[in-house]
């Protein structure tokens, strides 16, 4: 599947299959990236991440509620109901 729909490169595209990959392109990611990489992206971007998806990531990367309020603290847009389609 092309991730790559624009010139958005590095973090934007890891983003994109977290979000819309299939199973093949999980298992992609976890292998290239690993769990801690992917770890901090997913905590860098936690507001652009809805429902299941939050969930599913949390539970696969191993991320406590603790870290994850402690992010959201920081980061204003953790609060906004408006989903980035980029």
């Amino acid at each position: 599947m092309n991730f790559v729909w624009d010139s958005c490169r590095g973090n934007e595209t890891i983003i994109r299959k977290m979000i819309f990959g299939d199973i093949e392109d999980i298992k992609e990611l976890l292998k290239v990236y690993g769990k801690s990489n992917l770890r901090k992206v997913f905590l860098d971007n936690f507001h652009r991440f809805q429902g299941r998806d939050k969930s599913y990531w949390q539970l696969i990367l191993e991320v406590s509620d603790a870290q994850i309020n402690l992010r959201a603290r920081e980061c204003f847009r953790k609060n906004t109901g408006i989903r980035y389609f980029p």
